[in-house]
């Protein structure tokens, strides 16, 4: 792609990023009938995203809904999106799954977004979503964070109820990692305290560090290679 389509998709995925990962936390008691559950976003190369949803408690499947960053010469328009993500109907996904699916690697069905009904509108965006993207603006900043220089997040996907695989893509190389993290002690406990994580990241990666890390083996369509952090963290 040219530097300014780059620019846009880039742009298109961290609003995605800042928009949708909030969706992560689930409702009090199970799920609303027919509401799924965010259990990853994932870049996929340049030019392409996906959205992974799920009905299934333990999040060890889903459907993988996949949308282009860049329509022509414009952005995707990544707050349609997010509302489309927000209302999606899980009977519209399972006919758009269809009988002979495609999976990724993480079990995911992966369909194309206008197979569920998305068409990419591009009216106003509900109020609360532009008041989302302007608090999180004014908490977070704009754009990629400031250890850019280092990694850039490249998208995540929730592995079961013990672990999250974190993608960091790095900037020297343009090579991704998984990186599994532990979301509950060995006691069973949910882990806390993440906050500094981004920060002990970067020397981690910039001192290649992180390939003293034990990698995990399993396959992996989002990266090179997947590292187990539990120790670490």
């Amino acid at each position: 792609m040219t530097t300014v389509a780059t620019d846009a998709a880039d742009m298109a995925f961290s609003y995605l990023a800042r928009n949708l990962i909030p969706l992560v936390v689930a409702p009090p008691g199970p799920l609303p009938r027919n509401r799924p559950r965010l259990r990853g976003l994932v870049r996929v190369g340049d030019e392409r995203v996906r959205v992974a949803l799920t009905v299934d408690p333990s999040t060890a499947d889903g459907v993988a809904i996949e949308f282009p960053l860049i329509e022509g010469e414009e952005p995707l328009a990544a707050e349609a999106v997010v509302d489309f993500i927000r209302t999606v109907d899980v009977e519209d996904l399972v006919r758009a799954v269809g009988h002979r699916p495609q999976y990724d690697s993480h079990r995911n069905a992966v369909v194309d977004a206008g197979s569920v009904g998305f068409d990419a509108p591009r009216g106003e965006s509900v109020t609360d979503l532009n008041l989302f993207a302007l608090f999180s603006l004014l908490v977070h900043g704009g754009g990629f964070p400031w250890f850019e220089d280092v990694y850039t997040f490249a998208g995540f996907m929730l592995t079961g109820d013990g672990s999250c695989r974190c993608y960091v893509r790095v900037t020297g190389t343009g090579a991704v990692y998984g990186l599994d993290i532990p979301l509950r002690d060995t006691a069973g406990r949910p882990v806390s305290g993440y906050t500094s994580l981004p920060q002990e990241l970067t020397p981690l990666i910039r001192e290649k560090d992180l390939f003293r890390q034990p990698q995990v083996d399993d396959e992996d369509d989002y990266c090179e290679a997947v590292h187990d952090l539990a120790q670490w963290v």
